[in-house]
């Protein structure tokens, strides 16, 4: 018995690698049209062509998520290749590990802000609509990260965090604001995951430019030995999307860390409605 997905069309951004690419190529076998999109010309081609080249239904195109007429353009591209769009897969995003917050320069702010945060709203305006006017079932899926969950005092994510805190903070609101729809909303929270995540040569000039950090380096030593497989990612989402999961974890290694804050914030809690308790209309 073919399940839901078959035939329908997905959109995957930050396709040409990673955990974009996995996931695109897990869709396109499970019987998905999938349209691929990067901002990496020449890999993106590469990647959509070997899954081609296996008769798989994919196309390919180029986008930057941080530009919102290149974002609507992806949505137009992806109905008029294969259809109504009933899976959006907000993937794409950028790096900001290993350096204090008050030290960072301001372009560095901007492209952790624009590809991280900005890309979803992009989404959200020029994407969504169409997944709810068409009244099908479909699955709005943004990649947070373990970090959207706590900040990790060993690996200096203040910045990133950030970002990834406002897209868990977006699905969260999404999914209650569209529960009167057919749109579902998901929010992936990777832990390390063997990408090219560190890369920042593909950096629009608009946001700075091709760079290199020297504290990419410690990420890309932390997650080439920490780093789960993308594919590993990949299966981990499809399981999620079978079981209707909204909070997607790949596993449990900042399980202490999560813990160790929520019990802070239970503990304010517990303090504020001692204090108001006392205090309010007293």
């Amino acid at each position: 018995m073919k399940h839901y997905w078959n035939k329908k069309t997905a959109i995957v951004t930050g396709a040409a690698s990673g955990i974009g690419a996995a996931t695109a190529e897990l869709l396109a076998r499970k019987g998905m049209n999938v349209v691929m999109s990067d901002i990496q010309t020449k890999p993106l081609a590469e990647a959509a062509s070997r899954l081609k080249d296996e008769g798989l239904n994919v196309a390919h195109k180029v986008c930057d998520v941080s530009d919102p007429d290149m974002v609507e353009a992806l949505g137009l591209f992806a109905e008029n290749t294969f259809g109504r769009v009933h899976l959006c897969f907000n993937n794409a995003g950028v790096a900001m590990h290993g350096e204090k917050m008050h030290e960072m320069k301001l372009p560095d702010w901007r492209w952790v802000n624009e590809v991280n945060i900005q890309s979803v709203v992009h989404a959200i305006h020029h994407i969504l609509p169409r997944m709810i006017r068409h009244g099908e079932r479909a699955l709005f899926l943004n990649t947070a990260s373990i970090g959207g969950l706590q900040v990790n005092p060993n690996w200096l994510t203040g910045a990133y965090s950030m970002t990834k805190f406002a897209v868990v903070a977006m699905s969260e609101a999404l999914e209650n604001e569209l529960k009167s729809t057919q749109v579902r909303v998901a929010v992936l929270c990777p832990g390390a995951v063997a990408t090219n995540l560190s890369n920042a040569s593909t950096r629009p000039d608009r946001l700075g430019g091709a760079t290199e950090r020297p504290q990419q380096d410690f990420l890309r030593e932390a997650i080439a030995r920490v780093g789960v497989p993308p594919a590993y990612v990949a299966q981990r989402i499809w399981r999620a999307i079978e079981d209707a999961e909204f909070y997607i974890l790949t596993d449990a290694a900042a399980k202490v860390t999560i813990e160790t804050r929520h019990r802070r914030i239970e503990e304010a809690l517990s303090r504020a409605a001692e204090y108001s308790a006392t205090h309010i209309n007293n």
